[in-house]
């Protein structure tokens, strides 16, 4: 069931749902269905993204803070140690941080949780090239870190592809922030030949169902990889996580169809907990969330 159109179009924009109505070539029901949607992915991306965030920041500062200090501290302001190599963009938002809390002295752990994430992929970038061997640490189970593996992270061309990859998920997590849809996947480019070469086409836009579930693929994918890259153990336990789960669910074509047909809210009529068990089956190919009741109390089932 979804919300009446025009209320719905009313509160959310009318060019807004027509991006919609437009690119997947549905009516405004279905629209309304996978605007819905996309809000339910951007949500389960968002949690998933944020342990990439704080795992790559946490492993950048504290490799960093260990080889400005030499080995000294984990934690310690790198970021003044090396200002006269920092690129003005990244002096800039530490400043601001700064500049924020006029009357504190914050230390380099308070800076390190109040920079955006964006300043992070930036930052490896630059460590590429400032000091590639810091990759070994910052990424120690990335394939380029593998002990006698060619190439390895001082090879220059390998070392530019692995940082585009953490790049990309800027453009992504800015998505997310400002409401955007996520489905609609631009051209990556690799901009970094001088001119007058040619940018580099990484991967094509989508531009129609089949090829965002295909840049969706790849986008998880590349998830996976980076976060292997920081920590096996924590991309195993984001494997296996309930919101990995209902990504993977959502990313399906069972996923979106409950969506576009409006089967994402719960059945009005409630079943009991045996009547569930009995009909299982029928309510799986239903593929529609029921309210559970009886003496043990209520719940929901969404079945996936």
């Amino acid at each position: 069931m979804h919300p009446q159109s025009q209320l719905f179009e009313r509160v959310i924009s009318k060019p807004r749902l027509d991006s919609y109505r437009g690119y997947w070539k549905v009516d405004a029901d279905t629209a309304i269905g996978l605007y819905m949607w996309n809000g339910e992915v951007c949500g389960e991306l968002s949690k998933l993204l944020s342990y990439l965030e704080i795992a790559l920041r946490n492993s950048i500062h504290c490799e960093f803070s260990r080889n400005a200090s030499q080995g000294a501290s984990s934690s310690c302001h790198w970021w003044d140690i090396h200002a006269g190599a920092l690129k003005a963009e990244a002096k800039s938002q530490i400043k601001r941080v700064r500049d924020n809390a006029p009357q504190a002295l914050l230390s380099p752990d308070e800076i390190v949780s109040r920079l955006t994430f964006g300043f992070w992929p930036k930052i490896l970038a630059w460590v590429s090239k400032q000091f590639p061997t810091l990759l070994f640490r910052i990424l120690p189970d990335h394939p380029l870190s593998r002990q006698g593996v060619s190439p390895n992270w001082f090879d220059r061309h390998a070392r530019h592809a692995a940082c585009l990859e953490f790049l990309e998920f800027i453009d992504t997590r800015n998505r997310i922030a400002h409401h955007e849809p996520l489905w609609k996947f631009s051209d990556i480019v690799d901009t970094s030949p001088a001119p007058p070469a040619p940018a580099i086409l990484i991967c094509s836009r989508s531009v129609d169902e089949s090829s965002t579930f295909t840049r969706f693929a790849r986008l998880l994918a590349l998830l996976d990889r980076t976060v292997h890259a920081l920590s096996p153990a924590l991309q195993a336990s984001l494997i296996a996580s309930s919101w990995r789960v209902r990504l993977d669910f959502l990313l399906s074509p069972r996923g979106v169809q409950r969506y576009k047909e409006g089967r994402h809210v719960a059945d009005p009529q409630a079943m009991s907990s045996n009547a569930l068990r009995q009909q299982l089956a029928s309510v799986m190919q239903r593929n529609r969330p029921v309210m559970l009741r009886d003496r043990g109390g209520e719940g929901i089932f969404i079945p996936i």
